[in-house]
C-alpha cells in the first residue's frame, strides 16, 4: 500500500523508472512497462523493510532467508586463502544482506557506500547490529581508494556498485543495453592495483520472498585494461538486470549523461 502511494507521489522517479525499463525491455508495450515500474516500487518496498528488520538480525535468522548461493564455488577456494578479492554487484535486490551473508566466511568484508545525508540515518540503517567482520565505507572518505587497497592485500573482501554513475572523473562510458551509458571504472582500478579479480555478485528475491545470490565468473583486469573489465561487467549487469528487472531500484535516467545518480 505505501509502495503504490509513494509511486503516486514520486513521479519523476517513476517516469524515470519506466524509461529505464524500456531500455530493459525494448519490445515490451507500454502496459508492460507500466506493470514492471510498479512492481519495482513494490520490490523495493520489501527491500527498504528488510534493510530494518532482516539485514539487522543474526546472520542464523538471515539465513533463513536465503534459498540458495548459486556458483558459490567461484569464490570458495579465495574465501578459503590469504587472497582478497572484490566484488561488483549493483542496486539490484537486497545487495546489502549480500554483503553481511559473506561475513562469516573468515574474512573482513568492506562495502562501500554513498554518504548518508545525515549521520544518524547510516547509524540506524547500518551501524547497529553490525557483525565484527562486516564494515562501511563511505566513497567519500579521503584515503578511501588507499585503505581499500591496503584491505585487499591483507586479503580481504571490497564490495562496490557499478551501476551507478558518481559524477567524478572515475566515470567511463560504456555500451550499456545497446546505448553508450556511464558507469564507474574505479573499481576496476582498484583490483588492478591490488592485482585481484572482480567477482560480479547480486541478491535476488524470489517470488516466495526469499534470495537467491548469484556469483559471476571472475573478470581479471589486466594492465590498462580496466575500461575493457568494466564493459565485460557492464554486459554481466544486462544478464542478471534482465532476469528481475521489477528489482533494478535506479530512480533516475541511467542512459542520461549529462547528470549522475547522488
Amino acid at each position: 500500500v505505501l509502495a503504490d502511494l509513494y509511486r503516486r507521489r514520486m513521479p519523476k522517479e517513476y517516469a524515470a523508472a519506466q524509461r529505464n525499463i524500456a531500455h530493459i525491455l525494448p519490445t515490451a508495450d507500454p502496459t508492460t512497462i507500466a506493470r514492471v515500474a510498479q512492481s519495482l516500487f513494490r520490490h523495493f518496498a520489501y527491500y527498504f523493510a528488510d534493510l530494518f528488520s532482516l539485514n539487522r538480525q543474526p546472520f542464523p535468522i538471515q539465513q533463513r532467508y536465503l534459498h540458495c548461493i548459486h556458483n558459490l564455488d567461484r569464490v570458495q577456494p579465495l574465501l578459503k586463502s590469504s587472497h582478497g578479492f572484490v566484488v561488483a554487484t549493483a542496486q539490484l535486490g537486497n545487495w546489502e544482506l549480500a554483503g553481511r551473508l559473506l561475513s562469516p566466511y573468515g574474512k573482513t568484508v568492506h562495502v562501500v557506500i554513498a554518504p548518508e545525508q545525515y549521520a544518524a540515518v547510516q547509524r540506524l540503517l547500518r551501524e547497529e547490529h553490525r557483525p565484527p567482520s562486516l564494515r562501511f565505507v563511505s566513497n567519500a572518505d579521503t584515503g578511501a581508494f588507499v585503505q581499500l587497497l591496503m584491505a585487499l592485500r591483507r586479503g580481504d573482501i571490497v564490495a562496490v556498485q557499478v551501476d551507478r554513475a558518481t559524477g567524478h572523473r572515475s566515470d567511463v562510458p560504456v555500451n550499456f543495453f545497446g546505448r553508450p551509458a556511464s558507469l564507474p571504472v574505479g573499481p576496476f582500478m582498484l583490483a588492478r592495483a591490488a592485482r585481484v579479480p572482480v567477482f560480479p555478485c547480486f541478491c535476488i528475491m524470489r517470488l516466495d520472498r526469499r534470495y537467491e545470490i548469484h556469483v559471476g565468473e571472475a573478470i581479471t583486469v589486466e594492465r590498462d585494461g580496466e575500461a575493457a573489465a568494466l564493459q565485460r561487467m557492464a554486459h554481466v549487469l544486462e544478464q542478471y538486470i534482465a532476469l528481475a528487472p521489477d528489482q533494478w531500484f535506479n530512480f533516475y535516467d541511467v542512459w542520461d549523461t549529462t547528470s549522475a545518480a547522488r
